[in-house]
């Protein structure tokens, strides 16, 4: 064995568990003698959590090679909510989403929910690591285009929402076929709202400074008024909506543009979404709701949002009967429908609280450890988000969602 580096490999990569780590993929790809080369895919700063890598491992005396992804944690003050995040989506890849890829080979490849493979991970203190199947090799990416926050077409939203319907159908497959299901579910109640997590993660007053961020720039004052009444049971409601329900998947947690690949291939756009540090045991529709109400607007919504219902049926159901199981049965379309107008009050909220971030940031400019300082950028340059906070509070008072919202904290 050899490890003859590349000479720009970052600073970032350059330590010895690192290298032991790829040590160790090359011999689960079965090359002893290697040589590996890295490039930076984001650095410190450019991702919410991780440093991510891509790295080339070629075998010194033949043409075997394989690349993959790196993602390591950076070493921050905030690393200790990054490591619990860093601990959630290991054990997704282990319990679930690699579950997932064996579930699915009774189907036929081009009907399958697209999944990385995951090569190795670490969750030992100071040596975080994932290493995942390198998508690019197969065509896939980050739709810059999308990313910067252009208005997603119809065309993209409707196989977002029909691939996340097939990947919720999943949970159900994993139900119906393995006899762990019911001991695994109970170890995905959500994380980013636990109190536990909270506290020691010091997010708490950070989603209310997001939430009061985006009432002081709602336009209509008595609006405002109400919804301040709102912000001492922000993180009550939040966790109610997030928890386990009567119908219930793994969901995502965190489905928005920047954690979807997408790959081209003739007139056939593929998907596959991708970072699971947020994926938990709770109502589909928040996937849905979450995804719709951060990537598109009020006037999207408002000509689009019954045929997403539709299109996510539908395929819920397709992908389903593969696997002989009724989507009627399991999850009712009626009762899928009613959930869905009950949950909507977890868009408004979710848009209140995200949108402060994503409304500003773009691929090379997200949440860096120097939050304050991160936040006076938002804060100075928020055009944009008082359009779409104003947008979607105007939205939630003509389709009563305001109200029913304010019912709940009576």
């Amino acid at each position: 064995m050899s490890l003859d580096v590349n000479l720009s490999e970052p600073d970032e990569f350059n330590c010895i568990e690192l290298h032991e780590c790829i040590k160790n993929v090359a011999e689960i790809k079965g090359i002893k003698d290697f040589v590996y080369h890295v490039d930076v895919v984001c650095g410190c700063g450019e991702n919410f959590i991780a440093n991510v890598f891509r790295v080339i491992i070629k075998d010194a005396e033949s043409d075997n090679s394989c690349s993959v992804i790196v993602k390591t944690l950076i070493n921050t003050s905030r690393q200790e909510l990054f490591r619990e995040l860093h601990k959630r989506e290991v054990k997704a890849y282990k319990e679930i989403v690699n579950k997932y890829v064996d579930l699915q080979k009774c189907v036929p490849p081009g009907d399958r929910v697209i999944i990385p493979e995951c090569i190795y991970t670490s969750i030992t203190k100071n040596n975080e690591v994932i290493v995942l199947e390198d998508l690019s090799d197969v065509g896939f990416k980050i739709d810059k285009r999308l990313v910067s926050h252009q208005k997603l077409s119809h065309e993209h939203v409707y196989l977002i929402i029909a691939e996340l319907a097939k990947f919720h159908a999943l949970s159900f497959v994993y139900e119906n076929k393995e006899d762990d299901f019911d001991s695994v579910r109970k170890e995905f109640h959500d994380l980013i709202f636990n109190d536990t997590f909270l506290n020691k993660a010091k997010l708490r007053n950070y989603f209310h400074d997001s939430f009061q961020t985006s009432l002081n720039l709602i336009s209509d004052a008595n609006v405002r008024i109400k919804l301040e009444k709102v912000k001492d049971k922000l993180i009550d409601l939040l966790k109610w909506y997030t928890g386990p329900k009567e119908y219930s998947v793994f969901c995502h947690g965190d489905c928005w543009i920047n954690n979807i690949l997408f790959r081209d291939q003739d007139t056939k756009r593929d998907l596959c979404f991708v970072d699971y540090q947020a994926l938990r045991y709770a109502n589909p529709v928040t996937d849905i709701l979450y995804f719709v109400y951060i990537c598109t607007d009020s006037e999207f919504r408002s000509e689009h949002f019954q045929n997403i219902l539709k299109i996510y049926y539908d395929n819920f159901k397709l992908f389903l009967e593969q696997f002989d199981i009724s989507g009627e049965t399991v999850y009712p379309q009626k009762v899928f429908e009613k959930d869905m107008k009950e949950f909507l009050p977890f868009g408004l909220l979710i848009a209140l609280v995200e949108l402060r971030i994503v409304s500003s940031c773009t691929n090379d400019d997200v949440m860096s450890d120097e939050l304050k300082e991160h936040d006076n950028r938002i804060e100075s340059q928020h055009g944009n988000l008082k359009t779409r906070v104003n947008d979607v509070v105007n939205e939630s008072i003509h389709n009563d969602v305001l109200d029913k919202l304010l019912q709940l904290i009576k």
